[in-house]
């Protein structure tokens, strides 16, 4: 990873924006449910929240074929800015205190609208400036970067929510870090030069056909079928998280086992960008995910036993989802031909997307019935468990080389 970071500039630069942008966009998606909970006290409000997080990405399949034929540096400087705006208007209006919770509403879905193609957009970038056998390293230092910086703002953010629930200041921060994502954007560069006729409308209908069939002649069939599952349990715990935790360890202890969960991340990146080549791929995804789901549930029952163990498991089971998350990310930069990696990465967040708001609506509303939350997260780690299970037994997922060996277009 050491060598990749000091012989390729152009990775050097993305590095940066994806530190700071990570850092900007982290803290708001990490604590808005939290302020919609905090403030409003209404499972409703916080079910909705996730969902406006979640909807815009049903229509990733169409994002992907603009992202694959547009300028993808353009395209992360414009979405950047959005999103700066949009946090700079929460933290410097009173708006919120006019219109409320629908104001909220109005910035988490512009920020998701942004977030959209920006997203994808930096998923297909990378691939274009980094050797094929260097991307599941590329994703790890990503990662261990942003965590490391993650780390360092939640300790802030604990100690603004020591002395008071200052959520402004919080977002503040948020906009602040945004700002320095755009400036970092300014010295993105796309290597790959777009066709001049690539704005024909017929052409991005035939891209996203091109996606689907793609998908569903490859293994990412079956990848793109357990993020769908995963999604959908994924969201109903995610937003019952801020309540869960609240109840047990405080608005505080939220802070921490944010921290907790970067750390695991952290933890997954070295791991798997030093060894994640050394495994068979279709084993590494078996164990993370009954690990993963193994973890979850021992969590669920300790955490209202013991502090320390919650804290324990919660690193640990970070640690497993992160390493998931970036094996299923560099199968699908790796696996299809460069040209198309913004498609598959947005045909599959669509159908991710779809359960992530189904989830939202559904733990929202769970969350407002369930007479112990604990469940909820019980369920999550089962999730897991059965997912794990059910990829073994797909013979082309079974054996699936190392990362190093997997074919690439």
């Amino acid at each position: 990873m050491i060598k990749l970071f000091k012989n390729n500039k152009a990775f050097r630069v993305k590095l940066m924006y994806e530190i700071f942008s990570s850092l900007g966009g982290g803290i708001f998606s990490m604590f808005m449910l939290l302020s919609v909970h905090l403030i409003y006290r209404n499972p409703i409000y916080t079910g909705i929240a996730g969902f406006l997080m979640s909807a815009p990405h049903i229509f990733s399949f169409a994002v992907g074929p603009i992202v694959d034929r547009r300028n993808k540096a353009t395209i992360m400087r414009l979405t950047t800015f959005l999103e700066f705006s949009v946090l700079a208007l929460l933290f410097l209006t009173p708006l919120q205190e006019y219109f409320g919770v629908l104001f909220m509403f109005v910035v988490i879905f512009a920020y998701s609208i942004a977030n959209l193609f920006e997203a994808p957009a930096g998923t297909a970038l990378l691939p274009q400036i980094v050797q094929s056998e260097e991307i599941m390293e590329a994703n790890s230092l990503i990662e261990i970067t942003t965590m490391i910086g993650g780390v360092a703002i939640a300790a802030v953010v604990f100690v603004i929510l020591r002395s008071e629930t200052d959520f402004r200041l919080i977002y503040g921060i948020s906009a602040g870090f945004l700002a320095l994502a755009f400036v970092s954007s300014l010295f993105l560069k796309d290597p790959i030069e777009k066709a001049k006729d690539d704005a024909h409308p017929q052409k991005y209908v035939q891209d996203i056909k091109e996606g689907v069939r793609f998908i569903r002649r490859s293994i990412l069939l079956y990848t793109t079928v357990a993020g769908v599952v995963m999604a959908l349990a994924v969201e109903i715990a995610a937003v019952n998280r801020p309540m869960f935790l609240e109840y047990h360890v405080g608005a505080q202890g939220y802070v921490v086992f944010a921290v907790m969960a970067l750390l695991g991340g952290i933890i997954a990146s070295l791991f798997i960008g030093v060894l994640g080549k050394k495994f068979k791929i279709g084993q590494l995804l078996f164990a993370l995910f009954l690990l993963a789901g193994a973890s979850r549930i021992i969590f669920a029952y300790i955490l209202p036993m013991h502090y320390i163990g919650g804290l324990i498991m919660m690193v640990i089971y970070s640690a497993l989802v992160s390493a998931l998350g970036i094996v299923f990310t560099s199968l699908e930069q790796k696996i299809p031909p460069k040209d198309m990696v913004g498609r598959i990465d947005t045909i599959s967040s669509t159908f991710s997307s779809i359960f992530f708001t189904i989830g939202a609506l559904v733990g929202g509303f769970l969350g407002s019935i369930v007479p112990v939350v604990d469940h909820i997260f019980i369920y999550h780690g089962v999730n897991y468990i059965v997912i794990g299970i059910l990829i073994i037994l797909v013979s082309s997922i079974r054996k699936l080389p190392k990362m190093s060996d997997t074919d690439s277009n």
